[in-house]
């Protein structure tokens, strides 16, 4: 059996943007028990708006010294963020995130975040199909 990536990715996904507060963050992140949350944009084209990527922020980012003024695009990571369509393959997420040293994948498809995959995901899916 291929388990795909929309198998077991966790949704819905909450975003934030850079402009928002760390500490707002972090209360948010308790509150939901949420380990990573993607950093968005819009651009405003006449035709459409678009929704763009600009990083990740995770609890280990947020749970560093911050100032009350410290905003999410102060200390977001803005490289090494990867994406991984909901048909792709588990194996090839899970390589995905091995290769890279990543504990976060964000799902996407047609321009929209779909859902999340982060190494619990991956545990979780080990632990419901049985390995003997």
């Amino acid at each position: 059996m291929r388990i795909q990536v929309k198998d077991f990715m966790s949704t819905p996904v909450t975003t934030a943007m850079e402009e928002n507060n760390v500490l707002e963050i972090r209360m948010l992140m308790k509150e939901k028990g949420i380990h990573a949350i993607p950093i968005i944009s819009y651009s405003n084209d006449t035709l459409k708006v678009e929704m763009t990527i600009q990083g990740i922020i995770t609890a280990t980012d947020i749970n560093k010294e911050v100032s009350e003024d410290t905003t999410v695009g102060d200390i977001m990571t803005s490289s090494n963020i990867h994406l991984v369509h909901p048909d792709s393959s588990a194996k090839a997420a899970a390589k995905m995130m091995l290769k890279h040293n990543v504990h976060h994948i964000i799902v996407m498809c047609e321009g929209e975040i779909k859902g999340m995959i982060s190494s619990l995901d991956f545990t979780k899916l080990v632990a419901e199909h049985s390995l003997g």
